[in-house]
C-alpha cells in the first residue's frame, strides 16, 4: 500500500486545474518541465537550508506542487488527446529521474548531511525506477506500487522539511535518509515480486 493507491482521489481534486490547461491548451510537456524546475530548484535550495532556514518551506511546497504536475500531464494528454503519448511518457520518466535526482542528490550535499549515504540513497531511487521501467520494457506492467513510490517520498520530504525547519535538529536528516532509502529498497523487493508473478512462466 502506498500513496499511488489514492491517485484517484487526488486526481479528482485538481480537476479544476485540469480544466484550466485544458482551456488555454497547456502541453503536457510544459507542466512536466515546470515540475522539473521546481525540483532544480528544491535541489540548489536544500544544501543552503541550515544557514537559511526559511528555505525548508519551500520543500513541501514543491513536493506538493511537483506531485501535481506528475497527475496532470498524464490528465491533459489524455483531455488533448495530445500525438505521440510514447514519447511523452519517455520524456516523462526521464525528467522524473532527473526530478528524484535533484532534489536528494541536493539534501546530500547539505552540510549536515552524509553524502556517501545521500548519494547511495540516489542510486537506489534510480535503480527502483529502472525496475519499473523495465518491467514494461519486458511486455508487463509499469509498476508504481510499493512502501516507497515518487509520491510518498514527495509526502515524506515535504513533512521531513517542516519537522527539521521546527526542531531544527539537523542530525535527523541522516536518519531521514535512512528512512528514504530503507523504504526504496522494500519497494523494489515488493515491485521484484509482483514483476515476476506478472511475467514469470513455468
Amino acid at each position: 500500500m502506498g500513496i499511488y493507491d489514492i491517485k484517484p482521489k487526488f486526481q479528482k481534486t485538481l480537476r479544476p486545474v485540469e480544466a484550466l490547461l485544458i482551456a488555454y491548451k497547456v502541453h503536457p510537456t510544459y507542466i512536466n518541465v515546470f515540475g522539473l524546475v521546481l525540483s532544480i530548484l528544491g535541489g540548489v535550495a536544500l544544501p543552503f537550508t541550515q544557514t537559511y532556514p526559511l528555505l525548508l518551506l519551500y520543500i513541501p511546497v514543491m513536493a506538493f506542487v511537483r506531485t501535481a504536475c506528475n497527475a496532470l500531464d498524464g490528465m491533459v494528454a489524455r483531455s488533448l488527446k495530445v500525438h505521440n503519448q510514447e514519447f511523452g511518457e519517455v520524456l516523462n520518466e526521464f525528467l522524473d529521474r532527473i526530478s528524484d535526482s535533484a532534489i536528494f542528490f541536493g539534501l546530500a550535499l547539505a552540510n549536515y548531511t552524509n553524502i556517501y549515504l545521500g548519494s547511495l540513497v540516489v542510486i537506489i531511487i534510480l535503480l527502483n525506477s529502472y525496475l519499473s521501467i523495465a518491467s514494461k520494457a519486458a511486455g508487463g506492467s509499469r509498476q508504481y506500487k510499493g512502501f516507497m513510490g515518487k509520491a510518498d517520498r514527495m509526502i515524506y520530504i515535504g513533512i521531513f522539511a517542516v519537522a527539521l525547519f521546527i526542531t531544527r535538529e539537523w542530525m535527523l536528516a541522516n536518519w531521514f535518509l535512512w528512512f528514504i532509502g530503507l523504504g526504496t529498497l522494500l519497494t523494489m523487493f515488493q515491485r521484484f515480486m509482483m514483476i515476476r508473478t506478472e511475467l514469470y512462466h513455468e
